[in-house]
């Protein structure tokens, strides 16, 4: 029954250039068949259009997001990706993950591998929320990765405008900036690598309910990426 199966919404963004592919399911027992009932992948352009909907094989272990992309006529340089999946909790022991590897395409940097972030979909933690309650951070190393930073926003959701506040911290300052998304539109926040003399050190994220978020890090010369990371969660 579909109403038995649990459900998984989760997002990453593809970029033109990049070799960037996607494991549908980590630790897979293939003596207890565990793999998704179903999975739906479709692509957005940044302001929300829909750019087609692809269902996929749940046996195939590795999408190829370039291969998928590349099969839309005009597509944008960067489009958010949505994997809509449903498993059956009994043959889980916890929610299944995707992983992803990417890598610019002739480049000598080496390849960046990270976690799918999951989503709620539109959904806020608190029915009736009026106030933004989900909480997102991310701490840089001391050691700068990159000249050029960012975070990468995408609105899941089916119908609602999201409204994101977007904090950088320093070591004695902050800058803040409200983002809003339309229904499934996504933007690269800039930030400053520094604010008088002061390194950036953390980046936080307030939304009414949680967003595609990843915090991006880029060579100043060639644009390509070097970090490639999604946020934490937590509570306060």
């Amino acid at each position: 029954m579909s109403s038995d199966l649990s459900p998984l919404l989760s997002a990453t963004f593809y970029e033109a250039g990049d070799d960037h592919r996607i494991e549908l399911i980590h630790q897979r027992d293939r003596a207890a068949r565990r793999r998704l009932v179903s999975l739906d992948l479709t692509l957005y352009d940044p302001e929300g259009k829909n750019l087609g909907a692809v269902p996929m094989d749940t046996h195939q272990e590795i999408l190829d997001l370039g291969a998928l992309v590349g099969t839309v006529a005009g597509a944008p340089r960067r489009a958010m990706v949505l994997l809509d999946a449903r498993y059956d909790e009994r043959i889980f022991p916890y929610r299944p993950h995707h992983y992803g590897f990417l890598h610019r395409r002739g480049s000598t940097t080496p390849g960046l591998y990270y976690a799918v972030n999951a989503v709620l979909g539109g959904v806020p933690d608190r029915i009736g929320a009026t106030g933004l309650n989900n909480f997102e951070t991310y701490i840089f190393l001391r050691r700068p990765l990159a000249e050029r930073y960012a975070v990468l926003l995408g609105n899941p959701a089916r119908f609602s405008t999201a409204e994101a506040q977007v904090t950088a911290y320093y070591a004695t300052g902050r800058a803040s900036e409200t983002v809003a998304l339309a229904p499934k539109a996504h933007v690269e926040v800039p930030l400053a690598a520094e604010r008088a003399g002061e390194r950036l050190q953390r980046v936080e994220i307030k939304a009414l309910f949680r967003l595609a978020s990843y915090v991006v890090g880029r060579r100043a010369d060639a644009g390509e990426l070097v970090l490639f990371d999604h946020l934490f969660s937590y509570h306060r």
